[in-house]
């Protein structure tokens, strides 16, 4: 059963045949107008400052019921 799952996905018995499958892949995704490697995206630092400002958020909150609990009783 293995053996046949690899054989399907994996029809390539070295590196060169691997290597021209993939270049036929690319050829056909450029052929069809996908680019498979397109351009970075510039850096947007507000997630950072998002996620950072969220766990900050959290921790003050946290530690705030404990410091509660405390002064309660």
């Amino acid at each position: 059963m293995y053996d046949a799952d690899l054989a399907l996905t994996m029809p390539a018995q070295s590196v060169e045949e691997e290597l021209a499958e993939l270049a036929a892949l690319v050829e056909e995704a450029e052929r069809l107008g996908f680019d498979p490697w397109p351009p970075e995206k510039p850096d947007r630092p507000w997630a950072k400052w998002a996620l950072g400002s969220f766990m900050i958020i959290m921790m003050l909150s946290a530690v705030s019921k404990v410091m509660f609990r405390f002064v309660s009783t």
